[in-house]
């Protein structure tokens, strides 16, 4: 129970729902303020097999106490009660390697995270920017370990400034440089960002960004042949994405790059649970529960497969409560339950 305990208030840390839910809404362009009324009322299709009066988490428990053998124990039940419920109680039930958040940095270099938010410290201490030019800059850098052009960083953070974006651009790197010396106690002669052949980067051997991991795994977990690296690839990935990249930032540069991380997240989940879900079933299940609560609380390819394995291992109450939630989440972006949806959970309740 102490352990149980501990899980949860971690689960509670987490980026999860919110910040996905940020950058959906970000990405379609809508807003909590352009909506009207709850979003209950905005779900166009109902389930008949749903009963919206009901306690989905009493009538889940209920169920299996139904179905449950006489000679069954009370730890039967509590598994397929913790199936139906994605909230506190049942992330405590989620693999503990995927609750510690973030990754450990190699000694020496400046930590970047960029996956849930923008944030670099050095040796646990937070490092600041200190002025707005050197954030953005820092920022776009991350995205890429191989750096980008000077025209193309100028374009891209001061578009139309010309001269100015020039020395906007070099009163960047000169506040990067200094706010990193001073936290790592380096030589004014060390130089954390460096221009390479026309190209600015940040210096690798200072900085250890979570995006350049979570984009080596991603080329792993495609490019090799054994199973086992494959699935260490795809799990690095999970414990890496934290939440949309560089959240909190609404630049247009970032949409495209933020898309593409979310879907390879997605893919990563999908893909992780297919692999395990044969061996270990209720891996799989804390796979895919992470995935729509930290990743993508709108995939239906998500919760389709979630509800698969569910109701392949007799758990229909969690298939109806999976179900409901879906329902709640499409209706957050005024969407509802496609055919495809509807046709898995008649395949499990009907």
């Amino acid at each position: 129970m102490l352990l149980a305990a501990v899980l949860i208030h971690r689960r509670r840390r987490w980026p999860g729902l919110a910040v996905a839910a940020s950058s959906r809404a970000a990405v379609s362009g809508r807003t909590d303020a352009g909506r009207s009324g709850s979003a209950a009322a905005s779900v166009s299709v109902q389930a008949p097999w749903i009963d919206a009066t009901a306690d989905p988490v009493a009538g889940a428990t209920a169920e299996a106490q139904t179905v449950a053998p006489e000679s069954g124990t009370a730890a039967a039940v509590t598994r397929e009660s913790d199936d139906v419920d994605l909230g506190d109680t049942a992330s405590a039930s989620l693999s503990a390697e995927w609750v510690e958040p973030g990754f450990v940095t190699e000694p020496g270099k400046g930590k970047a995270e960029v996956l849930g938010g923008l944030r670099l410290s050095y040796d646990g201490v937070e490092v600041s920017f200190g002025r707005a030019v050197a954030s953005d800059l820092f920022a776009l850098l991350s995205t890429s370990q191989e750096g980008l052009a000077t025209e193309s960083i100028i374009d891209t953070l001061w578009p139309g400034d010309g001269d100015r974006g020039v020395r906007s651009l070099e009163s960047a790197v000169r506040q990067l440089n200094q706010v990193m010396r001073q936290a790592s106690g380096h030589a004014a002669s060390v130089k954390f960002v460096v221009k390479t052949r026309q190209r600015r980067h940040l210096a690798p051997a200072y900085f250890d960004v979570d995006y350049w991991r979570f984009e080596k795994a991603f080329i792993r977990a495609n490019s090799t042949g054994e199973e086992s690296d494959r699935l260490a690839a795809l799990h690095e990935m999970l414990a890496l994405y934290q939440g949309p990249l560089l959240a909190g930032r609404d630049a247009l540069w970032i949409l495209p790059l933020r898309q593409a991380a979310q879907r390879q997240a997605v893919d990563a989940a999908e893909r992780l649970a297919e692999l395990v879900r044969g061996d270990d079933p209720d891996r799989a299940l804390d796979v895919l529960r992470l995935a729509v609560e930290r990743i993508d609380p709108y995939s239906e390819l998500l919760w389709c497969q979630l509800m698969t394995i569910q109701g392949e291992l007799g758990r229909t109450s969690a298939v109806r409560r999976s179900f409901g939630l879906l329902e709640e989440r499409l209706a957050e972006i005024d969407a509802s339950p496609s055919i495809e949806v509807h046709q898995v959970c008649e395949r499990f309740l009907r």
